[in-house]
């Protein structure tokens, strides 16, 4: 019971420490021996303390390196609800930017064709870009559409949106999507082009969105950078 009411005492005194402004983010955490005289507690309680509070996301730890105030993400991205990224940026305040990387009508893969129902033969839109908010990259996007349902001509003409895009040029309009979301420790031309550290993680959503009647759509790749974006869903316990 003491070294519990010690380990709480110590993560107090830093999480006290980070809201008077002490500490501020991405600042490194005093060493074990000063927090231990200041709180008046063992240097082990302080070690399980930090441990708890980077388990806690409250700080972060590199390897070998000094645990640090963790910076918060300022973008949130609802994985309940279908919103564009530049929507998600500008709903924080930041002015939502595009670089694109590639514009063009292709043949579609075997890949394409089972993501996308289509037949040998036909040909996908691909379009891959880097959302940014105020000018620093965000997320990478790469999507695919069947060019019956969008050109590039077609989407070069609606402001950069695809879903608008396709509902103007198609009447489509997008119901759903099914998601996947993977981690991704390191991919070299996605993080080069996100100015990303080859230790910063990326989370991949990969997604497939419908229409009504449950046809595919779009075929989506989104990268987003881990330090700057943070996923938030509700979850429902399931009845019985």
């Amino acid at each position: 019971m003491t070294n519990t009411n010690s380990i709480y005492r110590i993560k107090e005194w830093i999480l006290n420490a980070i809201d008077d402004g002490t500490l501020q983010p991405g600042d490194p955490v005093p060493s074990t021996l000063f927090i231990a005289r200041e709180v008046n507690a063992k240097t082990d309680d302080v070690y399980d303390a930090i441990d708890e509070l980077i388990t806690e996301q409250v700080l972060t730890q590199s390897f070998e390196a000094q645990a640090t105030v963790k910076e918060a993400q300022p973008f949130f991205y609802p994985l309940d609800k279908l919103l564009s990224i530049g929507k998600m940026i500008e709903n924080e305040g930041y002015q939502a930017g595009t670089i694109f990387m590639n514009l063009d009508q292709q043949p579609s893969t075997r890949f394409d064709r089972k993501a996308l129902n289509l037949k040998e033969g036909e040909f996908v839109t691909l379009i891959e870009r880097i959302r940014t908010a105020n000018g620093r990259p965000v997320v990478y996007c790469l999507d695919k559409v069947a060019t019956d349902y969008l050109t590039c001509a077609a989407f070069q003409a609606h402001d950069e949106s695809i879903l608008t895009a396709i509902k103007e040029n198609a009447d489509i309009t997008i119901a759903y999507s099914e998601t996947e979301i993977e981690s991704v420790s390191y991919e070299p031309r996605v993080s080069e082009a996100l100015e990303a550290a080859p230790n910063e993680a990326l989370m991949l959503l990969k997604q497939i969105h419908y229409d009504a009647d449950h046809r595919p759509i779009l075929f989506s790749f989104n990268y987003f950078k881990s330090e700057v974006v943070k996923f938030k869903t509700v979850r429902e316990t399931e009845s019985e």
